[in-house]
């Protein structure tokens, strides 16, 4: 249930009269309250890393993660930091009406699974999706949607539906390739295996060593792989699930901040301080203190 400090953003401050599709690309910052919307939003991480607090989870962003917001989820995107010699956090975000969905399903009506999962996913007002963009098409399309609509030409709507489809296809496909193995080389334990485990156990000790030896191949290869697939190196990625599991605790008043620094991996408070603060942008205090108000 939105809090009170939740805004409402309705489709009349993005779409004109005429218009079926609105694209943009924006700066993320710690200005731009929580908030929701009557509308579906697809939102793609283009640059930079931060975190995106969405219903009752903190999850860390980094290029090539995409979310599918149908009406009613609250969320806003976070950057790691709020110093301004950081990288920025740029997100892509495509706003358009589920009523669209009732025209775009004629252009793709032969694929009954196609259309279920947009009625399903695009528009479940309890649920949000995710997905990683791994070959980069889906940035090309955002890019391609982003130009046509800042630069119109005769026939823009229906290039901008047209690109609108291919987005939503491609997000099909991606979503459905989840469940296939992620390389072409055969493993002991498969890639995919491993990052559900690490998003799973955060808290424990392992290194890169171990994990290449699960999958049967060498420290290069894995840490080329995991970066590829991830957008960052193990390491980078591991704080960022020990820094997001941390922020999960913390949404409980009475668990001390030490204890949480050790549930959520860290034996050194010091450094448990020094990494939330670089990628939260704040004190686990201050977050605390942050999702406490939000609560009221």
């Amino acid at each position: 249930m939105p809090s009170k400090h939740t805004q409402l953003y309705k489709v009349e401050q993005y779409l004109q009269k005429n218009d079926l599709v609105y694209v943009n690309r924006a700066t993320e910052n710690f200005q731009l309250p929580l908030h929701n919307h009557d509308f579906i939003e697809l939102a793609y991480v283009a640059e930079g890393k931060g975190f995106h607090h969405i219903g009752e989870e903190v999850m860390p962003v980094y290029k090539g993660l995409l979310f599918i917001l149908p009406p009613g989820v609250s969320h806003v995107f976070r950057p790691s930091t709020p110093s301004r010699t950081s990288p920025p956090l740029i997100v892509y975000n495509c706003v358009f009406l589920p009523s669209l969905l009732v025209s775009m399903n004629e252009w793709i009506g032969g694929e009954p699974p196609i259309v279920d999962f947009l009625e399903k996913q695009l528009t479940h007002p309890s649920a949000f999706q995710s997905v990683f963009d791994s070959n980069y098409l889906i940035d090309s399309l955002f890019r391609s949607m982003l130009r046509e609509y800042e630069q119109p030409q005769n026939g823009s709507a229906a290039y901008l539906q047209t690109l609108l489809v291919q987005l939503l296809v491609s997000i099909y496909r991606l979503m459905q390739d989840t469940n296939k193995p992620l390389l072409e080389e055969k493993a002991s334990t498969s890639f995919g295996q491993i990052i559900s485990d690490l998003e799973q156990h955060p808290h424990e000790s392992v290194t890169v060593g171990q994990l290449a030896a699960r999958c049967g191949w060498s420290e290069r290869h894995f840490s080329r792989v995991f970066k590829q697939h991830t957008g960052q190196s193990f390491l980078q990625y591991l704080q960022h699930l020990r820094i997001k599991k941390s922020c999960e605790l913390l949404r409980s008043p009475q668990q001390k901040i030490s204890a949480i620094a050790e549930e959520a991996g860290y034996k050194n408070i010091d450094a448990f301080l020094t990494h939330f603060k670089r990628i939260a942008g704040m004190t686990p205090r201050e977050y605390r203190r942050l999702v406490q108000e939000q609560k009221q």
